[in-house]
């Protein structure tokens, strides 16, 4: 089953999905969209044997948005806001990272992780849960400090308002 955390392949390159949601009624992936470098609106992606389409970049987030197939099976993300200075999780199907969140705004939040134990390649897009609901996409990461930066999941909140 297609869901937050998972994976899908894009020109043989395996990506996380950040989130499974709705809008209209037809279901989409949020993903990283520097995942996708030149590729443009249109590009396939294949995740769990179906395939999807990329539909759109938002502009002023790191996020792109891939329509899924009609009847395909996909577990919808519980989204939440981050709570600060609160406990996090990074997920995906390779580990889990813990984190903590140490500053939110509108858009970005800030996370810090242990030292020893931060995102790698390939992480871009995975996403950062509290209280078992998705609150962000991590986007980047500073070896040098132990932070990295995630796309709030209120942007995609303001896709249905």
């Amino acid at each position: 089953m297609i869901k937050s955390g998972g994976s899908f392949l894009f020109k043989g390159i395996r990506c996380v999905i950040g989130a499974v949601f709705l809008i209209r009624g037809t279901q989409y992936i949020a993903a990283a969209a520097h995942v996708f470098g030149k590729a443009g609106v249109g590009s396939r992606v294949q995740v769990d044997g179906a395939q999807g389409t990329v539909k759109c970049f938002l502009e002023d987030y790191d996020i792109a948005l891939i329509e899924l197939s009609s009847g395909v099976a996909a577990e919808v993300t519980r989204l939440g806001s981050a709570a600060v200075m609160e406990e996090a999780m990074l997920v995906n199907e390779r580990h889990t990272i813990p984190c903590r969140v140490i500053r939110a705004g509108a858009s970005l939040i800030y996370l810090q992780f242990p030292c020893s134990n931060m995102p790698q390649p390939g992480d871009s897009g995975s996403p950062v849960s509290q209280e078992e609901k998705v609150v962000g996409f991590l986007s980047s990461v500073m070896l040098g400090n132990c932070t990295g930066t995630a796309v709030s999941a209120d942007a995609l909140r303001k896709l249905n308002d």
